[in-house]
């Protein structure tokens, strides 16, 4: 029976670790917490922004949502919540491919997301007034591509992400029941005032994965890293338990390799790499 082709959750997200940015980043909140596959917009899980798509394979389609979750500057008493001309922006193109062998479908987005940190003194009424701010923006750039292979049961998908390096990111796919798998994540560089203003578009998360799937559409339970098999010339393609392959990620310390003294009285990971 042919593989169902069936709506799929994409999300990319920018977050700090800490509970805020440290000296170098004027003490503004932060989202104190770890990696994470919990859905995006969901407290107590936060983002400094969050970009999520709904991929629609079958009408080829796709829904984009850009959000920033509510914090507040280390003067004020509330936190802000952004919208209208103030809140992030993303946007994304999709591209499907003509069918190969009538079985395998390709869809290709490319897409970007940014947002502005509002909370500093007149950066609102500068966007509301004159459609910009000198607060440096938040960039992310994205390519991902999919395979579906409805005959011999499963999920190609390739993706790139690159930006300012600064905060974390993490992205992850969601199937149409809820089993979400991680596609990369990245420990912040350098601090905010540098690493936002240089608009570096510095890589981030680069990964290559196949995932099989059930009739419906759904992940079957395993995941394939195919990155890692032609790095090291592997001749055959291994594949991990989806528990196993997300806690990979998941378990990495959010501040492994940042060396802390860029926001606090802190040596800690200053002369260590990222643990893998």
């Amino acid at each position: 029976m042919a593989i169902q082709l069936a709506d799929y959750e994409i999300n990319i997200r920018s977050f700090h670790p800490e509970k805020d940015f440290g000296w170098s980043g004027l003490m503004f909140e932060g989202d104190n917490r770890g990696f994470s596959l919990k859905p995006s917009g969901i407290k107590p899980t936060t983002s400094r922004i969050w970009h999520k798509l709904t991929l629609s394979t079958k009408k080829i389609t796709v829904t984009p949502v850009t959000v920033s979750d509510p914090s507040k500057a280390p003067w004020e008493d509330k936190k802000r919540i952004y919208s209208g001309n103030l809140a992030p922006k993303g946007r994304v193109t999709l591209k499907d491919k003509p069918l190969t062998n009538n079985s395998i479908y390709q869809y290709r987005l490319d897409g970007h997301y940014g947002g502005v940190n509002h909370a500093m003194p007149g950066s609102p009424v500068m966007q509301e007034r004159l459609d910009f701010s000198y607060v440096p923006t938040l960039n992310v750039k994205y390519k991902v591509i999919i395979d579906i292979d409805t005959v011999n049961g499963h999920m190609d998908i390739v993706t790139y992400i690159t930006g300012d390096a600064f905060p974390n990111c993490e992205a992850f796919i969601v199937d149409p029941g809820g089993q979400a798998i991680s596609l990369g994540i990245h420990v912040r560089k350098g601090a905010p005032p540098l690493s936002l203003s240089l608009n570096a578009d510095y890589p981030m998360i680069a990964s290559a994965l196949r995932l099989p799937l059930n009739n419906n559409g759904s992940f079957k339970g395993t995941v394939g890293d195919e990155l890692f098999r032609q790095a090291n010339r592997y001749p055959k393609l291994a594949f991990h338990k989806i528990a196993d392959w997300n806690n990979r990620f998941t378990s990495i310390p959010a501040n492994s390799g940042h060396c802390m003294l860029l926001e606090k009285a802190s040596l800690e990971y200053c002369f260590n790499g990222l643990l893998k």
